[in-house]
């Protein structure tokens, strides 16, 4: 007699399946998003509608397909990050990351909302986190102290909310060793940006 597949195996081995479809979407989806951002008017549009001048970002921006309209996506790096932390997304860190989108107004099918699925499916790459921190820098600055001090610590509510989403690492609703990490590393650079 044949032992049965648990629920857990027959879904790993539909992600497997599925992995590969994926993929091409992916490719294509970011190669699209990628050539949108390197328009001259997606470049014209970082500069006039959200106040970006510094080219070496809007460079950056556009090689990781970053466009004026999925610029609020980059916003929620630090979540996505905290999520990889461990090495893989799971469905409630998926979750609590959505569900922090779409109380930033991303709605499901947009632009921004695509870049952030795709970030959560694939581990984000060092581009991501330094378009992130340079994006940071600029917002960062823009603010009073008080302001400032507000958006690093909503920034850390955000980051501990995903990280306890899925319990740790026994699922004993904690932050695992790993997601610390990631959220210090992650608090380092916004105070350290916004001393300056």
């Amino acid at each position: 007699m044949t032992k049965q597949p648990t629920d857990e195996e027959k879904i790993q081995q539909l992600d497997l399946a599925l992995e590969h479809v994926f993929r091409g979407i992916d490719q294509r989806l970011i190669q699209r998003l990628k050539e949108e951002a390197s328009s001259e008017q997606s470049r014209r549009l970082l500069v006039e509608a959200a106040g970006i001048d510094d080219p070496r970002l809007i460079d950056e921006l556009a090689d990781l397909g970053v466009t004026v309209y999925g610029l609020v996506a980059l916003r929620l790096v630090p979540l996505v990050l905290v999520a990889w932390a461990e090495d893989a997304v799971d469905i409630q860190e998926r979750q609590a990351i959505l569900d922090t989108a779409r109380s930033f107004g991303i709605r499901e099918g947009s632009v921004a909302d695509a870049l952030l699925d795709y970030w959560i499916r694939v581990r984000p790459t060092r581009e991501l986190l330094d378009a992130w921190k340079r994006l940071i820098e600029r917002e960062l600055r823009q603010l009073s102290p008080r302001g400032r001090r507000h958006f690093i610590e909503l920034t850390r509510q955000q980051m501990e909310q995903v990280a306890k989403a899925s319990g740790g690492r026994w699922g004993l609703g904690k932050i695992s060793p790993a997601e610390q990490r990631m959220i210090d590393g992650l608090l380092y650079i916004m105070n350290k940006v916004a001393k300056q």
